[in-house]
This record gives structure tokens, C-alpha cells and sequence, in this order.
């Protein structure tokens, strides 16, 4: 599938790998884009957002709304792209690695 402006994210369907998904936010959302050595900014953004959203779950418990809970954890998503795409980190693989972790098949260390 050929990322462009005009297949959006809407065209990206849920099978699709975070490797697209990925890809589409570094070409076409734009989030303050920063340098390697300023990552803080961006660190801070997704702190403050995290922030935000424990602050929003608390709100939509009470009132049995969600849809301003679901945009803070898509700000939050988007941020965390963001930064890996920064840092050259393939958030597909870094989960593969992750879940072999998880069932044992590499020596956990924390």
C-alpha cells in the first residue's frame, strides 16, 4: 500500500502492521518535529498528555463518556510514534521482542 496525503489514515485497515502506521505518521502528521538532542520536549508532551488522560478517565467514568478519553490516547499514540520514528525505533519489532520477553523465550532482566 503507497502512503500518500490523500489515503489518510482512514485506508489503513486494522490488519495492516504498526510498520504503516508508522510510516504514515512520520510522512504526513506533523507533531513539532525535534531533534535527537531535544527529545525532553517531546518526553515532556507525552507526560503531560499521560497526564491529561488519567484526568480524562476519571471524567468519563463518572459521566459514561468516552470519546474525549479515545482522542487523548490517539494524542498519546501519536506522540509515541513520533518519538520512535526520532530514534529510528520500529515500534512493530520493538513489540515482537517484547511479547518474546513476556513468554519466556528471553531471559528476563527486570
Amino acid at each position: 500500500m503507497d502512503i500518500t496525503k490523500e489515503s489518510l489514515l482512514f485506508s489503513i485497515s486494522r490488519e495492516d502492521s504498526l510498520d504503516l502506521i508508522q510510516k504514515y505518521v512520520e510522512e504526513n502528521v506533523k507533531i513539532n518535529a525535534f531533534d535527537k538532542k531535544d527529545i525532553s520536549n517531546e518526553m515532556f508532551r507525552l507526560f503531560f498528555n499521560v497526564i491529561e488522560l488519567g484526568k480524562e478517565v476519571r471524567k468519563s467514568l463518572k459521566e459514561d463518556e468516552y470519546q474525549n478519553t479515545e482522542l487523548k490516547i490517539a494524542d498519546i499514540f501519536l506522540v509515541l510514534i513520533s518519538i520512535c520514528n526520532s530514534l529510528n525505533i520500529n515500534l512493530f519489532d520493538a513489540l515482537q521482542e517484547k511479547e518474546q520477553v513476556l513468554n519466556g523465550k528471553i531471559a528476563k532482566w527486570f
